[in-house]
């Protein structure tokens, strides 16, 4: 992001289940080395739009903003600083810096009643350092620990089992689902191997 450009329209929402995929060579998730975090504390994982900024707000030594119709989703991970699990949230922060070359996928999971859940998915998530980026405007004692970019997909391979209810091949372009679901997060840690014993 440069001086043109900021991030409007955040919105945040308590989450106590995250899931971070790695992103293979070819786009498609690898599912089998999916880890999924539960924390007793919610974090706030906030979905934003990064716009260009008007030409006429600017300066007029500023060059023409020409992509002012731009607008892309940015993802965010937030918490209080004093967060009981902070080494946790840092943890998912790492597991997506460390995918920072190929991208994930993430998911998160919200109670929303007894039995149900609200459940997001960023299909790929491009790492960002620089997390100050992100606008705290009435968190206060909040930081950012994870940034990224929520980039089109054309498609997804969903997991076995599927977080939703007969789920749908994604649109064109999909940068982001959100959804009521009635299927329970996944246990913490990587997926039961597929060829272990029951």
């Amino acid at each position: 992001m440069n001086g043109d450009e900021e991030i409007t329209g955040a919105q945040h929402t308590a989450v106590t289940v995250v899931r971070v995929t790695p992103l293979r060579a070819d786009g498609h998730p690898d599912h089998q080395w999916a880890m999924t975090y539960r924390l007793d504390e919610p974090v706030l994982v906030g979905i934003g739009i990064e716009e260009c900024l008007p030409s006429f707000t600017r300066s007029p030594e500023v060059g023409v903003c020409l992509d002012y119709m731009r607008r892309r989703h940015i993802g965010a991970l937030v918490a209080t600083e004093e967060h009981q699990q902070h080494r946790g949230i840092g943890a998912i922060a790492q597991g997506i810096w460390q995918r920072r070359r190929t991208g994930a996928a993430v998911e998160t999971w919200a109670e929303a009643g007894p039995g149900t859940w609200w459940y997001t998915l960023v299909p790929w998530w491009r790492h960002r350092s620089d997390t100050d980026q992100w606008p705290l405007k009435g968190l206060p004692d909040h930081h950012t620990y994870a940034l990224g970019d929520c980039l089109p997909v054309d498609r997804y391979t969903w997991p076995s089992p599927a977080p939703l209810p007969n789920p749908q091949p994604l649109n064109r372009g999909t940068q982001l689902i959100l959804a009521e679901t009635t299927i329970a997060p996944p246990e913490p840690g990587f997926p039961p191997y597929a060829g272990a014993a029951a």
